[in-house]
């Protein structure tokens, strides 16, 4: 069954940090809610935590995660830290989007 459903604000952010996480050129509207993002991302931020493997790499999370429920974050924001983050970071970051965006997508599907 196909649905012509929008995508919420929320699986839009998912899908676009998905892609993100995954190296992909990201192009993000420019009146994107600020504070749709911090939520998501806070979100996606304390569930990669558990996805990590690495004691340092659970670290790093918990780290930015503090970061980001002090002074906000942004999608624009992880294009640019990515780069100076290990493998086992994104993996988990990325597991954790996709994993919300599975939930999203299944109660969308029960409405």
């Amino acid at each position: 069954m196909v649905t012509n459903q929008k995508p919420s604000l929320e699986q839009y952010i998912l899908v676009a940090l998905i892609d993100i996480y995954r190296g992909l050129d990201v192009k993000l509207p420019v009146d994107l809610d600020i504070s749709a993002q911090h939520r998501v991302m806070r979100d996606v931020l304390s569930s990669a935590i558990s996805f990590a493997t690495k004691p340092e790499s659970m670290q790093t999370i918990s780290d930015e995660l503090f970061i980001c429920a002090r002074e906000g974050c942004t999608l624009q924001q992880q294009m640019q830290v990515i780069e100076k983050q290990s493998p086992d970071v994104l993996n988990a970051k990325m597991t954790a989007s996709a994993y919300m965006l599975k939930l999203l997508n299944k109660e969308a599907n029960l409405q």
